[in-house]
């Protein structure tokens, strides 16, 4: 087992997380059977009928869901342990203005759930996986569905440079999140550093403080002299990188290709930072869940960190079933890497989730192995470059400044257009720029972002201006969803500039 890891794992000690329920029995009651009867007409059909009544009941039900689970109290039992003060305990910012949106009937764009059609090989796939009668119900092998790991050591056998053992070199997890999670667990003791780029996704930090460590960041910056173009506008100083390791440091994050802003790391910045991490002796956590989304216009292909010249001896590579087949709903997710690091991912593993459900390991399995045989990722990938396009083109014309992103879900888009017609008494006590930004644009333009502060530590200097600045957009929605939010700009542009005239 590698010296890097936890000591106490080798006791084998471990906590479980509490799991909270999302009140479907509430969800489902309300849910109206004459909207489930149309969606169950028209989910075979390919039309554009079809695929808005899909739309509709997703984002229905999805939101069903978040109002219930905004009703819960906020208030935390003085029993608590103390590092939960690390946590807001209000919620994430997606429940804040998730309920926001509910509220003001606003198309929400926010939240990186996709609205598209779920593929009818993917969805067969699940339904024969529980059709079995017996095994494929059942406790499958803790480190991952035999079926499950086989098809992956397969899918990146190319993309690595080695292949992987099934058996001992893959991990399989609830989601990317909880491979993070897990991971943090077995690699750090208190007081270990890890490195991350900011803007981040939100659990990183979270799955540090909650393991122990201390997050340490560096900035993923735009221009400083004008706003970003392209997501490979952004960029990492390898010297404030550098500079960032100290004694302490264990680990570093890179997320490829980079949520919220797109990025499709460049070999010459990925070597850069490899050679930073030989030097130091750290490990690397590439978290690559959007492999599968580069696009056409993307400067440079995806290349897996693991694929570097001697990087795969310290690197876990994190990726994602729910990312991949835009069937977030199924929680599946994976570590990859050498023999001795998965296995302390493992051994955490193993005492807070034990497995992960069976029949749909098998479904993702036999999914990946059909899209293996097929153009499926071209193809979707083509299909979120549209909607892409598409957001961008909606955003320019609502006097917004987007970022072009390579690869994902999201789109940054800078508001400082906005500034004119910000409200200052009704966000009286809020300093962050682009919270205010994200709440008028709910409220009185009738389109939901996510605020990106959340995505940085909330200290002074670093980032301070730069998320002030943006809201983030995720397009992995439909066109009619994307085109409401299109003329809810149009009708606010409108309205705003006849109370200019009489003015």
């Amino acid at each position: 087992m590698t010296a890097k890891v936890l000591p106490r794992i080798a006791t084998c000690s471990g906590a479980r997380d509490a799991l909270v329920s999302t009140a479907n029995e509430q969800v489902a009651a309300q849910l109206e059977p004459v909207e489930f009867g149309a969606a169950r007409d028209g989910t075979h059909a390919r039309s554009e009928g079809s695929a808005r009544i899909f739309s509709i009941l997703s984002q229905k039900f999805m939101n069903l869901i978040r109002r219930t689970l905004t009703k819960m109290s906020s208030t935390l039992s003085a029993k608590s342990a103390q590092r939960l003060d690390y946590l807001d305990k209000s919620g994430t910012v997606f429940a804040e203005m998730t309920a926001l949106a509910n509220k003001h009937k606003a198309v929400n764009l926010g939240q990186g759930f996709p609205t598209l059609p779920v593929p009818q090989f993917i969805r067969n796939a699940a339904v024969e996986a529980v059709s079995n009668e017996c095994m494929t119900h059942q406790y499958t092998r803790s480190e991952g569905h035999p079926r499950l790991v086989q098809a992956l050591s397969k899918f990146y056998a190319d993309k690595i440079g080695c292949t992987l053992n099934p058996m001992t070199q893959i991990v399989t997890t609830v989601g990317a999140t909880e491979a993070i999670y897990t991971t943090m667990q077995a690699l750090l003791s208190p007081g270990d550093e890890v490195i991350l780029m900011q803007p981040f996704y939100d659990s990183y930090p979270a799955a540090i403080r909650l393991s122990g460590g201390v997050p340490v960041v560096v900035d993923l910056a735009p221009p400083a002299d004008r706003p970003a173009l392209t997501s490979g506008d952004w960029k990492l100083d390898m010297d404030t990188l550098r500079a960032a390791v100290t004694p302490k440091t264990k680990a570093l994050f890179i997320n490829n290709p980079h949520n919220p802003v797109g990025k499709v790391w460049t070999r010459e910045e990925m070597m850069q930072v490899a050679a930073i991490a030989e030097e130091f002796d750290l490990i690397v956590i590439a978290d690559e869940v959007y492999e599968t989304l580069v696009f056409t216009d993307s400067p440079e292909k995806m290349i897996k960190f693991a694929s570097l010249p001697g990087m795969f001896k310290r690197t876990i590579t994190l990726g994602s079933i729910g990312k991949m087949f835009g069937v977030t709903g199924w929680k599946i997710g994976w570590c990859l890497g050498p023999e001795d690091l998965i296995r302390s991912v493992w051994m955490i593993h193993q005492f807070n989730v034990f497995s992960v459900v069976t029949p749909l390991q098998e479904a993702a399995a036999i999914s990946l192995e059909h899209a293996m045989e097929s153009n499926f990722f071209v193809e979707t990938s083509k299909t979120y470059q549209q909607h892409r396009d598409r957001l961008i083109k909606v955003l320019s014309q609502a006097g917004l400044t987007p970022t072009l992103p390579h690869g994902g879900y999201f789109v940054m888009a800078d508001t400082t257009s906005l500034e004119g017609v910000l409200p200052s008494a009704s966000d009286a006590n809020e300093s962050r720029r682009d919270f205010r930004a994200c709440r008028f644009m709910t409220t009185e333009m009738g389109v939901t972002a996510i605020p990106p502060s959340a995505f940085y530590e909330r200290k002074e200097g670093a980032g301070g201006l730069v998320p002030g600045k943006h809201a983030r957009f995720a397009f992995c929605k439909s066109l009619d969803l994307i085109n409401a939010a299109g003329e809810r700009f149009d009708v606010y542009s409108k309205s705003h500039k006849a109370k200019k005239q009489k003015i």
